[in-house]
């Protein structure tokens, strides 16, 4: 059997020696001895030992228990500490790196071999165990079921792709949540299904029919089962819920599929066209793979931040945290600490250490939108972000290391503002390593009806409509409109219809789209003059559209109505429903 490797990190000369010979005598292969903590670090990652022992009282800017900290988080390597300040203090903090032992100096050979041996076995078993963990996850990634496991308290332990997909949960928010949250089913109570496996013992199906709810509002015929989870001694230590489509709709075969084409944790992506595949399917195989950063390319309104989250999703970083953020929408002084976080005192306001984006999304991903919207100032240190997997906060002397995949968006032509003067050329060579750019709405035209029902649907469910289709005048609109919004024009277009419609069909006429929807001589709102419809109840806001129109048209009808591209008799209709009069109390 090869013998333990230990590195010793001790300032004590004599101690460090004798330390050295007494771990050669008891069998052991000691790999060096330092006395800083920058040293340990370096020599840690050098030789890669089984064990080191580490004085919590060293020489130079970090002592050992930062030091321990941060060999345990990036080389998992387990410390046991040695020190003669054994005070309720210095052990409150030596916690922090979750040593695997602790002696208080002078130590005993009996005892010193007994506190590695231990340290050694607990590793070994704790490395045994991450492997079966990783490895039942993987096996559980692959299951085309849905997958959710709670603890004895119903609260959420692991969600697998799939059930990421059904509920719109990604692995690392849904864990801690109450399963009543992330696994919205009904008529059953999932946490009363749950408590009872736990309690009998035994299976207990997902009472049919039922209907599981997305975080994004989307409701699905499921069924399923929910069992216990026994631990070693054979007691229920929690449950797991398997799940997919019911029966019911896998036997009839749905008008519409109940599991999304390309889902990607909180979103769907619906396409139908030649070019968008060819994107999506790129993008997969990309999403697979080891590459740090990824360019996307297309106009405003196309798609871009779902297709940095579908990337996400389909690569091995979907349990780790994905954060966005757009770098056009926060100024330079702003976007510096959000990125890069900074320490206590850094500026006058600094009153506590903050994390950045890119530290909180280490191991996972980061979405930088508008990218050519970014400062020179900044684009430097974000190169060396990508370079090095290195940065340091503001106000600080140590540098923070990280795990990053960097995903990048714009709108904007990188290689004019290069020649222009606005955007490094070294960062773009490196951002443009892989590059994703989606066409625009107007190019594939085959997916304008596909987005506009998954639309309707979203908006009937949010609004508590029953719009059930677009009438053929409005498919005839919709597919003859050049889009220049793209997507989020359409979005908005169908959100709009489906505040509008009265009847079962959207028209034409709400949509927005007539020729002179953005000619301003017609009174058209602009979004910064539309009213705030957040949050409002639907007649509500249906109410404050037609206040507004009309206030602006000076309340003649004919303006109104062709402000909201509505008819005169609908806009009349509407007035004599909400009891708008002009000169009356509440209009």
């Amino acid at each position: 059997m090869t013998p333990a490797k230990i590195l010793i990190v001790e300032d004590a000369r004599i101690t460090a020696e004798d330390l050295r010979d007494i771990l050669t005598e008891l069998g052991y292969t000691v790999t060096g001895i330092v006395s800083t903590g920058a040293d340990a670090i370096r020599e840690a990652g050098r030789v890669s030992p089984d064990l080191v022992m580490m004085d919590i009282h060293i020489k130079g800017d970090m002592d050992g228990i930062e030091a321990a900290r941060a060999i345990r988080e990036r080389y998992d390597i387990p410390v046991v500490y040695l020190t003669a300040h054994a005070d309720p203090e210095t052990l409150a903090r030596a916690r922090l790196a979750e040593p695997l032992g602790y002696i208080v100096k002078p130590f005993q050979e009996t005892e010193l071999q007994a506190s590695i041996e231990m340290a050694l076995y607990k590793q070994q078993q704790d490395r045994s165990a991450k492997l079966r963990a990783e490895r039942f996850s993987a096996a559980l990634g692959a299951v085309d079921n849905g997958v959710i496991t709670v603890d004895a308290q119903t609260n959420v332990t692991f969600v697998n792709p799939s059930a990421e997909a059904w509920t719109g949960w990604i692995n690392a928010d849904a864990i801690a949540q109450p399963v009543s949250e992330v696994f919205r089913v009904a008529p059953a109570s999932i946490r009363a299904l749950c408590l009872r496996a736990l309690v009998e013992g035994n299976p207990v199906p997902i009472p049919e029919p039922a209907a599981l709810t997305s975080r994004d509002e989307i409701e699905r015929a499921v069924g399923g089962s929910v069992a216990p989870i026994r631990d070693h001694q054979g007691n229920a230590s929690g449950a797991v819920i398997v799940f997919g489509e019911a029966r019911d709709v896998r036997n009839e075969g749905p008008a519409v599929s109940s599991r999304p084409k390309a889902s990607a944790g909180a979103f769907e992506m619906i396409f139908e066209s030649p070019a968008m595949r060819r994107v999506v399917e790129f993008a997969r195989r990309v999403a697979g793979t080891q590459v740090s950063t990824v360019l996307l390319e297309g106009e405003s309104g196309t798609g871009k931040d779902v297709l940095a989250r579908f990337l996400h999703h389909h690569s091995l970083r979907r349990a780790e945290p994905f954060l966005a953020i757009n770098c056009a929408a926060i100024p330079e002084t702003l976007l510096e600490s959000e990125l890069f976080g900074y320490e206590k005192g850094a500026f006058t306001d600094a009153r506590q250490q903050k994390r950045g984006i890119l530290e909180m999304a280490s191991g996972g991903t980061v979405f930088l939108d508008e990218i050519g919207e970014m400062p020179l100032s900044l684009q430097a240190k974000l190169l060396r972000v990508l370079e090095e997997q290195v940065f340091r906060r503001l106000g600080g002397l140590k540098d923070t290391k990280v795990d990053l995949r960097v995903v990048t968006a714009t709108n904007k032509d990188l290689r004019r503002a290069i020649q222009e003067g606005s955007f490094r050329l070294d960062l773009y060579y490196r951002l443009n390593v892989i590059r994703l750019t989606i066409p625009p709405l107007r190019d594939r035209p085959e997916d304008i009806l596909p987005l506009a029902n998954h639309f309707l649907g979203v908006f009937n469910q949010r609004f508590g409509r029953q719009v059930r289709e677009i009438s053929p005048q409005a498919v005839e609109a919709l597919l003859g409109h050049d889009w220049p919004g793209n997507v989020r024009e359409l979005r908005n277009s169908i959100e709009r219809s489906v505040v509008l419609e009265d009847g079962t069909a959207i028209q034409a006429e709400l949509l927005g789209l007539g020729s002179d929807a953005l000619d301003p001589t017609v009174g058209q709102m602009t979004p910064e003059a539309q009213p705030s419809l957040e949050d409002l109840p639907l007649g509500e806001a249906e109410r404050s559209l037609l206040l507004h129109a009309l206030d602006r048209a000076g309340w003649n009808q004919t303006k109104a109505a062709r402000t909201l591209n509505i008819t005169r008799d609908t806009l009349r209709y509407k007035m004599k429903k909400y009891q708008l009069r002009q000169g009356a109390a509440g209009s």
